[in-house]
């Protein structure tokens, strides 16, 4: 099995400027997400996508794909995920290798841990490859997937309207895909996604504001694998 891991790092940030260059600790913000990709089983390549020379020189740096700087058009605050995602797979397959999944972490979601991206990988080769995103429990309403668990089992929900118990959403620290997939479905999500649930709260941290980013800062020498 291979997979191919994906970063996408813009340099544009309006609510924490430079935000994935920021140092967290004794490292850039990237360079988490780039040091932990290293760690994952089956990976064959790291490719970082980004707007940004300083971005591309630091994961560079790091060893790491940086093959081009993401055109203009793919780098807009309205630009979804799977845009960016579409382009850089896209052109791995055609300049390097087939891959059979494509794994993106976003620069934003520092705190993972090794065994929950484990568990990741074999929920998507037990279920043919279906896409698996991190998710975490909740209580109320928002823009994310949302998982019902009942019975052990997860019923995929579009959105919620009202509080309940066994609700599950998405947290951005994580998403596997087939390229096919992803080519099919224009999206990360499919009529058949599986959550990858974050049993600690520390992995669902999602860095976009200063707020965020000063609760990371506390959090960053937390021993949590």
């Amino acid at each position: 099995m291979k997979i191919l891991v994906l970063i996408l790092a813009r340099g544009g940030s309006k609510r924490l400027p430079n935000k994935n260059i920021l140092k967290l600790g004794k490292k850039y913000l990237i360079n988490w997400s780039i040091d932990f990709a290293k760690k994952i089983p089956f990976v064959c390549d790291i490719l970082v996508s980004t707007d940004s020379k300083k971005i591309g020189s630091i994961a560079r740096k790091k060893g790491v794909l940086v093959p081009w700087l993401r055109p203009k058009r793919l780098s807009l605050d309205k630009t979804k995920s799977h845009e960016a995602a579409l382009h850089a797979i896209n052109w791995y397959e055609n300049n390097i290798q087939k891959v059979d999944a494509l794994m993106l972490l976003q620069p934003t979601s520092p705190f993972r841990r090794l065994k929950t991206i484990k568990e990741g990988i074999r929920i998507f080769k037990k279920n043919k490859h279906c896409s698996v995103i991190g998710a975490e429990q909740c209580k109320y309403n928002s823009d994310n997937m949302y998982f019902k668990s009942t019975e052990g089992k997860y019923k995929s929900l579009k959105k919620l309207f009202k509080k309940t118990t066994n609700i599950y959403r998405s947290n951005g620290s994580y998403f596997l895909t087939s390229p096919y997939g992803l080519r099919k479905n224009k999206s990360f999500y499919s009529n058949n996604t599986f959550p990858l649930v974050c049993k600690l709260m520390i992995e669902s941290i999602d860095i976009d504001t200063i707020d965020d980013w000063k609760i990371a800062k506390k959090l960053v020498n937390f021993k949590f694998n």
